[in-house]
């Protein structure tokens, strides 16, 4: 049993009611706190489609493993497109746009309207094109015909196959709108499945008469805005300057966040003026004055820097009569947003590239969703006088409730506390996503762990319900490692367990029966017949970001095996809520087998460890381990620390992990010391969300560049990446101490332990209404749970062994009944019926 350090004083007279829910003043990190700042977009889903030549995909081959996404070389034989249109008058402005390809040569009625390339070593290489179609056009008949070559696309992490199929870059979606540039209006042409295409040259294929009925239809993917696959991975980041497009899932919201300083500013041979519009309203907009004359070198530049890590994109308003052009870069730090271009191993550069946004006159420019704090801008073009409305962040983000919280003595803990939970909400956008600039994607590993915080904080069930769907393999019968990590098929699986503790919604666990059943499968055939994984194929174990944790080593698969273990462990309890009996014996029986052949082929005898590493023991002591053994404590985990060269490296990721196996043992103080190193070292470091990696050990110079991960270090690394806020769930299990004892919270466990704290309150939301908790060193215990509830198991450690305890004023029939811990003995009281509860401890007076 874990041991319970001392709560109470030894004399205790009064109690305090609970405080009202935490109120974050302004400031704190998540801007829509505020809900009066927030809004839904008005905007219908535009109806253009993305198609492609149909029988000609690369995704849908067999073999698309030979053509990787990061190799525009191969497969980029052009691909034509033929469509028909009618014009029944010439309109005053036409304008076309067309993106997906990386080259495209457009033919309006046999007329070569425009040429387009791009720059295939971007970042970005899906970009929108438009151009003049004026003079082109005629009235009756029109032919659009186009010569698309692909694009080099993005990494998708073996996302959904709509995804994948952007990442190609083998998309095409273009348009013409019957005015100027930036001015939104139906179309008079779209891409749909109307068109015709082939891969097969013909000569004169663009002309008007040309015979295309033999070219089959194009394959369409839908509307560019009907599908979440389409907002994933960054597949459309290029699309920010399509007229007309959100590209944002319906429940997402947006706000406003001015600059909070403007620095670097350089007015090279131009005059700025009013630039405390930018960070202010103002009654006088922020102006440029440019020169006749000046190259790109030569144009104006400042950096934005929005005071917090956000997600979302940069907004321009022109008041000017001219069509602006401005060159932004973003950057997670600041030294991203100032560097240019990229170097080997993607240290320099900032992630998404330096872009070209060109701003309508007195209209919106948009710059490409991402996550940042920081934005380069250079003024490239526009007027002598060019003037501007305003430049801010288009917030984009998922409405939540705070209803969990916790605050405490110590200032640090409820920082921790709020980055957290502020990292994963950021997370929480399409689809709960690893990271909000890189890889804007799903990972069951990353769930695992923010999964936990969102339950804890935001009780949101829907976006995680989606997105354990979202990871799930198409097809049927066993399913391949989700994300290509069998590691991750046991992490989607404990997600599942994490969920379904939280909410215990039974319908839903229901309706992932058979996904959970063909995710087993799929584990299974990967073991040999001792029950241990051996047969990894070509898929990747990882565990962490640790030397010989992320390749096939024998660690990695040890690693494997016991995430392997809880998941069957996990599952078997899941069966068993089900009502499924014999799927439940089959995994028990199965984790029995995987638990007693890990602890004979990986346990060493002589040390009591699972190796040295800090992931393995971690993994052990939640899985195969004695909680009651001392050697994985004394061997291993007692020497976590990071102030010598031959310390281990560890992400915040498992982190996670290691806090939980800390605590198993008994030893939540040294777990606590160690957050307060780790992940208050990256506040102190200025983090505003907490980072992919870290080591306190790294360079602090330039803190971003030194951070490693993905076998890279640099800018490439994410500065928000929602597996490394699991303090935020932990402090709530832990020093708070709720957590369910069934699904649901029907009934619960309350163990709260201050250990060097003198207070800590808060709460934790459950289907039923929030579970209210007050500790205070002299004051005792204050707590309230709601209807729904129906028991509360309160366990503590007073100072006193013999002091007597009190609920509500009135002695407890169990103030006597203590349950020996190591040290110390713990009382245990159970509270039958919901409702308001103040426990404190007495101390029987000395006898002289």
């Amino acid at each position: 049993m874990p041991i319970h350090r001392p709560l109470f004083a030894l004399v205790i007279l009064t109690v305090t009611s609970l405080p009202a829910q935490n109120i974050f003043p302004d400031g704190r990190l998540d801007p829509t706190r505020n809900p009066e700042t927030t809004s839904q977009p008005l905007h219908t889903p535009l109806p253009d489609q993305y198609i492609w030549t149909s029988g000609d995909i690369t995704v849908r081959r067999p073999d698309r493993s030979n053509f990787p996404w990061n190799r525009p070389q191969l497969r980029a034989d052009p691909h034509f497109f033929r469509a028909r249109f009618s014009v029944t008058r010439i309109p005053d402005a036409a304008t076309l746009y067309i993106a997906g390809p990386r080259e495209a040569h457009v033919y309006l009625n046999g007329h070569l309207l425009a040429d387009f390339t791009s720059n295939i070593d971007a970042p970005i290489n899906f970009r929108v094109f438009h151009a003049n179609a004026t003079q082109a056009l005629k009235v009756g008949d029109n032919t659009l015909a186009i010569e698309a070559i692909r694009g080099r696309g993005v990494a998708n992490g073996a996302g959904a196959i709509a995804t994948q199929q952007l990442a190609y870059g083998e998309v095409l979606v273009a348009k013409i709108i019957p005015a100027a540039f930036g001015v939104e209006a139906p179309a008079l042409v779209v891409t749909d499945t109307n068109w015709r295409s082939t891969a097969t040259h013909a000569v004169h294929w663009q002309d008007p008469t040309f015979d295309d009925r033999d070219w089959p239809a194009a394959a369409s993917l839908g509307p560019i805005e009907g599908n979440i696959d389409f907002f994933q991975w960054n597949a459309d980041a290029g699309m920010y300057a399509w007229p007309g497009y959100m590209g944002m899932s319906e429940p997402l919201r947006v706000y406003a966040l001015q600059p909070q300083n403007v620095t670097h500013i350089h007015a090279a041979h131009s005059r700025l003026a009013n630039l405390d519009a930018l960070t202010r309203p103002s009654a006088a907009p922020f102006t440029i004055t440019l020169p006749n004359i000046f190259t790109d070198a030569e144009a104006p530049t400042l950096l934005l820097d929005f005071g917090r890590e956000v997600s979302g994109r940069l907004l321009v308003e022109s008041a000017c009569d001219c069509i602006a052009s401005l060159s932004i870069a973003y950057g997670e730090s600041e030294i991203e947003a100032m560097s240019t271009g990229l170097t080997t191993g993607q240290q320099g550069g900032n992630y998404l590239g330096t872009n070209i946004i060109e701003v309508p006159a007195h209209g919106t420019a948009r710059g490409p969703k991402s996550g940042f704090r920081y934005v380069r801008i250079a003024f490239l073009r526009g007027a002598p006088l060019t003037t501007f409305k305003s430049i801010r962040v288009e917030g984009i983000y998922y409405p939540v409730n705070y209803a969990g919280h916790f605050e405490s003595s110590d200032p640090l803990l409820n920082r921790i506390w709020e980055t957290g939970a502020y990292t994963a909400h950021l997370c929480m956008q399409d689809g709960i996503w690893d990271a909000i600039k890189r890889d804007r994607g799903y990972w069951a590993g990353d769930l695992d762990v923010a999964g936990r915080v969102i339950s804890t904080v935001f009780a949101d069930t829907l976006m995680i319900e989606d997105t354990l769907r979202g990871l799930v393999p198409e097809g049927t019968g066993p399913a391949p490692a989700i994300n290509g990590i069998p590691g991750y098929s046991a992490l989607w699986i404990t997600s599942l367990y994490n969920l379904y503790l939280h909410t215990g919604d039974r319908a839903f666990l229901a309706s992932q029966r058979d996904d959970l059943l063909r995710i087993l499968a799929g584990m299974d055939t990967t073991l040999d017949s001792t029950g241990l994984v051996a047969k990894a194929g070509h898929a990747w174990l990882f565990v962490d970001w640790a030397p010989g944790l992320h390749t096939d080593t024998p660690e990695a698969r040890i690693g494997t095996e016991l995430q392997y273990i809880r998941a069957y462990t996990a599952a078997a309890h899941l069966f068993t809520y089900l009502g499924d009996t014999a799927n439940n014996a089959k995994y028990e029986a199965r984790a029995r087998k995987s638990i007693a052949a890990a602890q004979a082929a990986f346990r060493d005898p002589n040390t009591g460890t699972y190796g040295t590493s800090w992931q393995l023991n971690s993994l052990a002591t939640l899985t195969v381990a004695d909680s009651k053994d001392t050697a994985i404590w004394n061997n291993v985990l007692s020497h976590v620390k990071q102030d010598s060269p031959t310390d281990q490296i560890i992400s915040p990721y498992f982190n996670a992990y290691l806090l939980d196996a800390m605590a198993s043992l008994g030893h939540r103080r040294e777990a606590l010391d160690w957050l307060r190193q780790y992940w208050g070292g990256m506040l102190a470091e200025g983090a505003t969300s907490f980072w992919e990696s870290y080591d306190l050990r790294w360079p602090k110079s330039n803190p971003h560049l030194s951070l490693q991960a993905d076998g890279t270090s640099g800018y490439f690394v994410s500065l928000a990446h929602g597996w490394s806020a699991g303090p935020t769930a932990w402090l709530a299990e832990n020093i708070l101490g709720i957590t369910p004892l069934e699904p649901g919270y029907g009934t619960v466990d309350i163990h709260p332990d201050l250990l060097d704290l003198a207070w800590a309150y808060g709460a934790v939301p459950t289907p039923h209404g929030l579970i209210k908790i007050n500790v205070d060193k002299k004051r005792g215990i204050v707590l309230e749970f709601p209807q729904g509830v129906s028991k509360a198991v309160v366990r503590f450690t007073p100072f006193d062994p013999n002091a007597e305890v009190y609920v509500n004023g009135r002695l407890s029939r169990c103030a006597t009944c203590l349950r020996s811990g190591p040290r110390e003995p713990v009382r245990v009281i159970e509270l039958a019926s919901p409702g308001h509860y103040e426990i404190t401890a007495r101390s029987l007076p000395s006898i002289k």
